[in-house]
């Protein structure tokens, strides 16, 4: 079945309530610390391919993804692909997909799933589709897990193996927190007897579900079953007016959730290995545009998170199914026949000024002053560990003017708009930008770089 370009349906039950740049926060549990010289943010980009698919426009699809500066893409494996009948294995379209990739200097995390309807736990039928079943047997998923972990074992660019995906939503995972537990467990002991050199990564949550991540790691043995935790960011696409971007990570995440992952886990590193804004009839590629930049800067500040997942290349057919609804159709980068959206270079841009060197986020160092004086305005600075520093600035609701003291001296200061064009901004004492206006739906990137 097809799986291409799919993504989370569930609405996120979250809380408004995110502080902007310009109030004071609310005390909170300390967060994890960036040790020196800072974290390096990662990326990749998802798009989906099902075997047998031409791979000449896959190599393609790969020189976009090494146009965007990214490195890593992310997809599906499929079960019900690569071993259709009990014990028949059918690797080969996979490794010749594998070593495209390699070609291209493309690294691979795959995720592992979609149950093939002889291996369900409630079989295929005409009012039930098998793909998102626990297996009915897990010694057989264990030995297909073996068996693909053991065919990829020498192809060093398959670096991870995510198992399942997004299976605390009932679209994604007909199953229980318990059987998801046994799944990933099972999996993992493959994975590392087959490769031990390739990381486990726990299938993403639709959002940062502490009440998932507590039951797999209440699980016995299960707390270090997985090397990275991940969960996805739709905000603004598949979350209630009320959460946005700024307050997607605000309740219970810094406390509840990572509280869990550094507790009752064994504190793996976390990833946002999904994230996008589908624009949809009555939205604007500006205002994707805009999404990204504050979702890369928003994601990117947290101390935490150390990976962004792109979803995606490009739009999906409208005469082809998608698992999900409307929004699926329309979270490409790119349009359905192939012409850039202006996300592109405003994604390319921001891998560029936040996907190299490390940096530490230095937002309280960071004075920030509006005009009016009761505007909301929202920045983060990244000083990065070759002395440059980015700032990203916005406001969400009204027009403002903002004056901004840098944590340190710059020699010059370029600014850029969402599609990438650069120009040069004033730079007093080397520390002051004055005068930045700022527009609702707009976003202000600029780069300061070292005298």
């Amino acid at each position: 079945m097809s799986r291409s370009r799919h993504a989370c349906l569930v609405s996120l039950l979250l809380a408004a309530g995110g502080v902007p740049a310009c109030s004071a926060p609310a005390p909170e549990p300390p967060r994890p610390a960036i040790a020196s010289p800072g974290k390096r943010l990662g990326f990749s980009v998802l798009e989906d391919y099902d075997k047998g698919d031409d791979l000449q426009r896959v190599e393609a699809d790969f020189r976009i993804i090494r146009d965007l500066g990214v490195h890593t893409w992310r997809g599906s494996f499929g079960w019900d692909d690569y071993e259709p009948r009990p014990g028949v294995y059918d690797f080969d379209w996979l490794i010749r997909f594998v070593r495209a990739a390699a070609k291209s200097g493309i690294e691979l995390r795959p995720y592992v799933g979609y149950t093939p309807e002889w291996a369900a736990a409630r079989g295929g039928g005409a009012d039930h589709q098998a793909w998102n079943d626990p297996p009915r047997d897990p010694a057989r998923w264990e030995a297909f897990v073996a068996h693909l972990a053991a065919a990829l074992r020498d192809e060093p660019n398959v670096r991870s193996y995510e198992i399942y995906n997004e299976e605390n939503a009932p679209l994604w995972w007909e199953g229980t927190p318990a059987q998801y537990a046994a799944t990933l467990g099972r999996a993992s002991a493959a994975i590392r007897r087959a490769d031990p050199d390739a990381q486990v990564v726990i299938g993403g949550f639709t959002f940062p579900d502490t009440r998932w991540l507590e039951a797999v790691c209440e699980t016995a043995g299960q707390a270090h079953a997985f090397d990275i935790a991940a969960f996805h960011a739709y905000p603004e696409t598949w979350t209630p007016d009320s959460v946005v971007v700024e307050n997607y990570l605000d309740r219970g995440y810094h406390h509840d959730y990572l509280g869990t992952l550094a507790g009752g886990c064994a504190a793996q590193p976390l990833w946002i290995n999904e994230a996008g804004y589908a624009t949809t009839p009555g939205r604007t590629e500006r205002q994707q545009a805009s999404w990204w930049a504050r979702a890369i800067a928003t994601f990117g500040a947290d101390s935490a998170v150390q990976h962004i997942g792109i979803y995606e290349i490009r739009d999906q057919r409208r005469n082809t199914p998608v698992i999900g609804n409307e929004p699926n159709y329309y979270l490409g980068l790119l349009r359905e026949d192939g012409r850039k959206k202006l996300a592109y270079n405003t994604v390319r841009l921001m891998v560029r000024l936040l996907g190299g060197a490390p940096f530490v986020v230095r937002d309280a160092e960071t004075k920030v002053e509006a005009e009016p004086p009761d505007r909301d305005i929202y920045h983060h600075l990244f000083d990065r560990a070759d002395g440059t520093q980015v700032l990203v600035i916005w406001t969400r609701d009204a027009p403002a003017v903002a004056r901004v003291d840098l944590p340190r001296r710059g020699a010059r200061a370029t600014s850029y708009t969402l599609a990438g064009t650069a120009g040069a901004y004033p730079l007093v004492r080397g520390r002051r930008l004055e005068r930045l206006r700022l527009e609702p739906g707009d976003v202000r990137i600029l780069e300061i770089t070292r005298e």
